[in-house]
């Protein structure tokens, strides 16, 4: 029981001395909330500010990773944090032979010992794990822009969907008076029964593109709600001009923009936790001490003593020069690859940029000179069939390409858009938005 006693009141005398146990609360910033706040599915017609508005609060790859910045601060904190230090009890000749045979004869020891790291580590640890939370915000934004991009990518090819299935509509309307006109003719022998079939055969056509042009909206609006995290979307319609262009900064302008893109700019921060891994690595080279001390109890006469032990590895075979090497050659990788990223990125914009001045040229000339021109035909054919000049299918004919020229002049509005939504996630800069309206930016 002496022995007990010993051990106990020993054991509480050193963990005092060591500090004590430690029960208050790490600070790791805001708390993350506990559960997702319920999704305000948009509805009506859906602009591009509101659906924008929508991924950002609803998407849930966002929420991942914003998930994943608080956990890496919560790893920083961990990684500064001291070793504890351990406890460990010795009972020596005890149980033995003669006069060892009982307790009386035996020793106990309670050892108090402590790792002492050295040459900095737990601060370099802490500084690694800090720039890994640096770099996981640097992808949280990357995420966030991406999500922007995607979502204005979904915004347009719905839009363009819905207006190329609102000109089919109209087409087939008009097709569809035109061979009514057709058959009265036919009936009463102004137009013949190739003439009938063919115009016929031009609404079945103009049909199919329809039917296909709504399962192509239906995906498309399927598509922009899963932007926030739903696949089944509440909104009546999509609302914005596609016609709206602006023209695009100069190209060496983009190209210094590319450095504010999160996936470059996180290069910074990653050369900075490379070096600081390397440092880490070197300071791993020095083998940290283990102090220890205790006390003994002498059961036969009943004294105590103070014992003291002081050990260290020694750095004969390991010295950590494995680990040293890989960091060294992982932080010139990382050179290697910001580089890499950036020539990528540039040579994006500018594959970009040609897309862009292309359609935007395109759509002009479709606008200023090209549907004009097959309007005016299209009107001019329709008054001469009126005064018998033009055949029925003359008119279809102009009725046609007059139309394959408006979804022609939509398809390049939407290229153009699209260009531009990856020319602003490559640079993180809108060109020239305005927030007024629900038109693309």
């Amino acid at each position: 029981m002496k022995t007990v006693r010993f051990l106990c009141s020993l054991a509480g005398v050193l963990l005092f001395a060591s500090g004590g146990l430690n029960f208050s609360r790490a600070e790791t910033g805001p708390p993350s909330p506990e559960s997702v706040a319920p999704l305000n599915e948009p509805t009506g017609a859906l602009t591009l500010r509101n659906a924008v508005a929508a991924a950002l609060v609803g998407n849930p790859e966002l929420a991942v990773f914003s998930l994943e910045v608080r956990s890496r601060d919560a790893r920083a904190i961990q990684a500064g944090l001291l070793p504890n230090p351990q406890i460990l009890v010795e009972l020596e000749n005890l149980g033995g032979s003669g006069d060892r045979a009982a307790f009386e004869q035996g020793e106990s020891t309670v050892w108090l010992s402590q790792l002492i790291p050295i040459g900095g580590k737990p601060s370099r640890r802490r500084r690694v794990a800090e720039l890994e939370r640096d770099l996981s915000q640097w992808q949280y934004e990357a995420v966030r822009l991406g999500v922007l991009t995607d979502t204005t990518k979904a915004f347009v090819a719905a839009l363009s969907a819905q207006q190329q299935l609102e000109l089919l509509r109209e087409m087939e309307r008009l097709v569809g008076d035109s061979v009514r006109q057709v058959r009265s003719f036919a009936e009463a022998g102004g137009a013949s029964h190739v003439e009938r079939t063919r115009a016929e055969v031009e609404l079945s056509t103009v049909r199919v593109r329809r039917q296909r042009a709504e399962g192509a909206l239906a995906a498309a609006r399927v598509a922009l709600a899963v932007s926030w995290g739903s696949v089944v979307p509440q909104f009546s319609s999509v609302a914005g001009d596609l016609a709206q262009l602006v023209a695009a900064p100069p190209l060496a302008k983009l190209e210094q923009r590319v450095y504010e893109n999160p996936d470059i700019a996180r290069w910074v921060t990653e050369l900075d936790r490379r070096s600081a891994a390397l440092s880490l690595a070197e300071a791993r080279r020095l083998p940290d001490p283990t102090l220890s001390l205790g006390g003994r109890h002498f059961s036969d006469n009943g004294d105590n003593a103070v014992v003291f032990a002081f050990s260290v590895p020694l750095p004969v075979f390991d010295r950590n020069q494995g680990n040293v090497l890989a960091a060294t050659r992982d932080l010139s990788k990382a050179k290697a690859q910001r580089a890499s990223a950036e020539l990528s990125a540039r040579a994006q914009v500018r594959q970009r940029y040609a897309e862009l001045i292309a359609a935007h040229g395109q759509a002009e000339t479709l606008r200023r000179d090209t549907l004009p021109a097959a309007e005016q035909t299209f009107a001019g054919a329709r008054d001469g069939h009126r005064q018998g000049l033009f055949r029925s299918m003359d008119v279809l004919d102009a009725q046609r390409t007059l139309f394959e020229l408006r979804s022609q002049y939509l398809t390049v509005l939407a290229s153009y858009h699209l260009a531009r939504a990856d020319l602003e996630r490559l640079t993180a800069t809108a060109f020239d938005a305005d927030p007024e309206n629900g038109a693309p930016r």
